[in-house]
């Protein structure tokens, strides 16, 4: 019994080691179809997807096949789409799009018909459209050519008869050629012969010019010595010029006249120069005091100016004076512009502003200079223009501001070059109006008139009423030259009480019907 109890045992122990055997294998063959299936899916998978990107690709193909085409209405936006989806570029498509691009390149700027997209469907039209116009062309061309052969023809058949006359003419030319070189030879032997005798001619005559030459040098040698010593006899001879008007313009010992009378309550006066002494109406002058023997460290007391004019004696209103130092007879008048008997001669240079308010007074300057009895030599204006010249009798070169272009000053450094040769004196122009006694705030005047004022209306013939004061104002005091003069200072031979300038006045002092008559005109 024990016997059949171990022989089960192995018995089941083999068939537990077979099932275990059968059950390894199992396993084993199981785990290897699984791994097999898993490996078939993912290559099914790989498969898959590659074959999906193949069709993207394709479609991207497709896609480009139909907007090279014109197909389907595809349009570049929808190929671009296509070809994001198909994960780029791919080699067909771009070779395709290449193509078209090419293509579409030879079309140039022909349009589509109906303003459609080019492609190859709408390339056909646009070639033949192209042809009809390059066979257009080719007819006008064709037509040009012809008629440039016919001009060409006309032209070759015009060239050939001018190249038969030119023929014609060398043959003459040739033939007067030989007459001429024989008439040349004659010459030349003739011109031989007298060229040997000038040269003779020409050695003697050389010699001769040579003596003569060292003769003519030897006076210019001389002459330039002369010319230096004239040079500074005229060098000093102008100093002296210039000195002596100097002296003329600084010192008083004969001025231009004197006031004979004075009426402080007219502000009027009456001056020895008149007419005869070529003085001019509007004339401005400088008052002095009786005393004084010169200007040059003088101050003027007062200033008037010519309004009527006598043979001999003018009348004069008063522009400035002071009641401190009142214009009295006897008292000395002078002015830069004007000497009786004469015109003073000026030049003007440059901008000139007299009262100072930015304006150029050029033209205001260069009248008051000729109302005043002086004469204009030469000018150079603000811009640059000269007119005139400068002489010796130019006594005052009156400058203004002359700085602005190059123009201007060159021009102005030429004068001054000039002034320097004729010993012309040099004055600002506000030297030259202080001189003459003009004063740029003096030259309006109120006229009262019928309203009351300076100048009261009366009848002519009738003494001047006494002036009343302006309500609200106390009438100022009459200057002490109000007494009446001694008898002598009246020009007229009456007593100052009874003259009245505007009033009826002996001839010698009423102005002639001709008015303001320029003596030296």
């Amino acid at each position: 019994m024990a016997a059949r109890e171990g022989q089960g045992m192995k018995i089941a122990t083999i068939i537990f080691a077979f099932l275990t055997i059968v059950l390894a294998t199992t396993t084993f063959m199981f785990y290897a179809q699984s791994q097999t299936a898993y490996k078939e899916k993912t290559d099914a998978l790989n498969a898959k997807q590659q074959s999906d990107q193949e069709n993207s690709k394709l479609k991207y193909r497709m896609t480009a096949m139909n907007y090279v085409l014109g197909l389907k209405g595809v349009t570049k936006q929808e190929l671009e789409v296509a070809k994001g989806i198909a994960g780029g570029e791919d080699a067909d498509a771009t070779e395709i799009l290449a193509s078209f691009d090419a293509d579409m390149v030879l079309l140039g700027d022909q349009a589509a018909p109906d303003g459609a997209q080019k492609n190859y469907r709408t390339m056909g039209n646009m070639l033949l459209a192209a042809v009809n116009s390059k066979n257009m062309s080719v007819a006008d061309a064709n037509a040009q050519t012809r008629k440039a052969q016919q001009d060409l023809e006309a032209t070759v058949k015009a060239e050939k008869g001018r190249a038969d006359e030119a023929v014609a003419a060398r043959d003459k030319a040739a033939s007067e050629l030989n007459t001429e070189r024989d008439n040349n030879i004659t010459v030349r032997q003739e011109m031989e012969k007298r060229n040997t005798t000038l040269q003779e001619t020409l050695a003697s005559v050389t010699s001769t010019a040579k003596t003569e030459f060292d003769k003519v040098q030897q006076e210019a040698t001389k002459a330039k010595n002369r010319v230096a010593t004239q040079d500074n006899t005229i060098g000093v001879l102008r100093e002296q010029i210039k000195q002596d008007i100097s002296e003329k313009v600084s010192l008083f010992e004969n001025p231009d006249g004197r006031i004979k009378w004075v009426n402080q309550r007219q502000r009027l006066v009456w001056i020895d120069v008149g007419r005869e002494d070529g003085l001019l109406r509007q004339t401005t002058f400088s008052v002095y005091d009786h005393n004084e023997n010169g200007v040059a460290n003088a101050k003027p007391k007062g200033s008037i100016e010519v309004v009527s004019l006598g043979d001999r004696m003018s009348e004069a209103r008063i522009l400035e004076d002071t009641p401190a130092n009142p214009i009295i007879s006897g008292d000395a008048i002078h002015t830069i512009a004007w000497s009786p008997g004469q015109r003073i001669h000026f030049a003007l240079a440059g901008k000139m502003d007299i009262n100072g308010d930015g304006v150029d007074d050029y033209d205001m300057v260069r009248n008051i200079i000729r109302i005043n009895g002086g004469e204009i030599d030469a000018e150079l204006r603000p811009d640059g223009t000269r007119t005139g010249k400068l002489s010796i009798n130019t006594r005052y070169l009156v400058r203004g501001n002359t700085e602005g272009s190059k123009e201007l000053i060159d021009k102005f450094t030429a004068m001054t070059e000039e002034v320097k040769q004729f010993g012309t004196d040099t004055r600002s122009v506000k030297d030259i109006l202080a001189l003459m006694g003009w004063k740029a705030d003096e030259r309006m005047i109120d006229l009262g008139g019928s309203k009351g004022g300076d100048f009261r209306k009366r009848q002519p013939g009738k003494t001047e009423p006494a002036a009343s004061p302006t309500p609200g104002t106390t009438a100022p005091a009459a200057p002490s030259t109000e007494a009446p003069a001694p008898a002598a200072a009246d020009p007229f031979g009456t007593t100052p009480a009874a003259a009245d300038p505007f009033g009826a006045k002996p001839p010698a002092a009423t102005p002639p019907a001709a008015g303001n008559v320029d003596p030296f005109k």
